[in-house]
């Protein structure tokens, strides 16, 4: 009996030992994979770590998704915001927006005046990729609000895969977003050949797919939210019966770029009006951008011993339809989207406006919110661009006669 008792003893032993040694050999062999295995997507930075973003891997072009004509590729969610899941969930508006690596420091400007969530869709070329990469990183790290709020997509051609730079970027402190922004490019570079064309309506496709949300907003990145403008639409939205065929137009204005802060309430915005210091969106370049809006009729003053109220209302309906608006809407979850046909500029956003206009959409202007651009727009656009608005005529001409057999207009 006691010979059978240390027999069983001595074998349980045994087990145990090789067991250890098991579990130690596919510890090992796991950490010899890990250390020799460049991750496709980067984490974030902790706020307390100095050390700069390590770029040698990049996103691999074959994990991404290929747009209708072949010639882009897409890859959602590159950057995912910490909070994305809660912060969308529940949520009735997500901020939708598009960038080129150089102008990602706008982000940090939406951030402060949308509270809720963002969704960023970014273009890049070769190894302009390490630019926003290391321009998110900063952004994470230094402003509150875009690890938590902010995600990030990608898109770059398909002949110009995303690559590492050749430097190794810097570390950048926290201070200005735009002169990071200026240092990060002037370190890292961009193509010696820029790409010749701006996918707008795909980038800003691919931002409005990610929202999650009931409606979105999808703005140009240099158009900024009126303070407070997430809590009081959503309060707004949540008030009003389900519309699946409503648009609720933002008034857009350009600020003069003396006016060192950006107007913090439609009072505020109306004295800079009647000082000459701001003034509608694209009136000096092109008046149908906003024309149809007919801004004369926001441009009222409420009593003065009356509060901002908690949400926004609606000011006046349009009643009639005037071809090549480009109103900028708070949109439901199954409007048409920009057609990806339209690459570069000319026809992105009023191509839009004229499928909801035949498709029966109520555009409706709110009153107190607003969208700003910084700096009035004088300049005569440059020879490309003229080449480029041609181009997009001719496919506007095709895009409106395929649109009206189809809905039998």
């Amino acid at each position: 009996m006691a010979y059978r008792q240390r027999s069983f003893l001595v074998l349980n032993v045994v087990v145990v030992v090789v067991n250890l040694y098991l579990g130690l050999v596919m510890n090992l062999t796991v950490l010899s994979t890990q250390s020799n295995t460049s991750l496709p997507f980067k984490r974030n930075l902790h706020r307390d770590n100095l050390t700069p973003m390590k770029l040698e891997a990049v996103v691999p072009a074959a994990l991404g998704l290929g747009d209708a004509s072949g010639n882009f590729t897409s890859h959602a969610f590159v950057w995912a915001a910490q909070e994305w899941v809660n912060v969308t969930v529940g949520a009735e508006v997500c901020l939708a927006t598009h960038s080129s690596a150089d102008q990602l420091h706008w982000i940090a400007q939406h951030t402060l005046r949308w509270s809720g969530p963002i969704s960023v869709a970014i273009f890049v070329s070769g190894k302009e990729y390490a630019v926003a990469a290391s321009m998110v990183e900063y952004l994470r790290r230094c402003v509150d609000g875009v690890e938590q709020r902010v995600s990030f997509h990608l898109i770059h051609p398909l002949s110009r895969p995303p690559k590492p730079s050749t430097a190794f970027p810097p570390f950048v402190s926290c201070g200005t977003p735009l002169k990071a922004n200026k240092q990060l490019v002037a370190a890292l570079g961009h193509e010696e050949i820029p790409y010749p064309l701006y996918p707008q309506n795909l980038l800003r496709n691919l931002a409005r797919r990610a929202c999650h949300t009931p409606h979105s907003l999808s703005v140009d990145m240099d158009m900024i939210p009126s303070p407070h403008m997430f809590p009081r639409l959503s309060r707004f939205l949540h008030d009003r019966p389900v519309c699946g065929r409503c648009a609720y137009v933002v008034p857009v204005y350009e600020v003069h770029r003396n006016v060192t802060s950006t107007p913090s309430d439609k009072m505020d915005l109306l004295r800079l009006l009647a000082r000459g210091q701001a003034r509608r969106y694209h009136v000096k370049i092109y008046k149908q951008n906003q024309g149809n809006t007919h801004m004369e009729k926001w441009e009222v003053e409420r009593p003065g011993y009356l509060p901002p109220p908690v949400a926004y209302d609606i000011l006046y309906n349009i009643t009639s339809y005037q071809e090549f608006w480009e109103p900028l809407m708070v949109l439901p979850r199954g409007a048409p989207y920009f057609d990806e046909r339209f690459v570069g500029y000319g026809f992105t956003r009023n191509s839009q406006v004229y499928e909801l206009h035949l498709r029966g959409f109520r555009f409706s202007v709110l009153d107190e919110a607003f969208l700003t651009h910084s700096g009035f727009q004088t300049a005569a656009y440059p020879s490309w661009r003229y080449a480029q608005i041609a181009g997009n005529y001719k496919r506007y001409l095709m895009f409106k006669k395929e649109l009206h057999a189809s809905l039998g207009k």
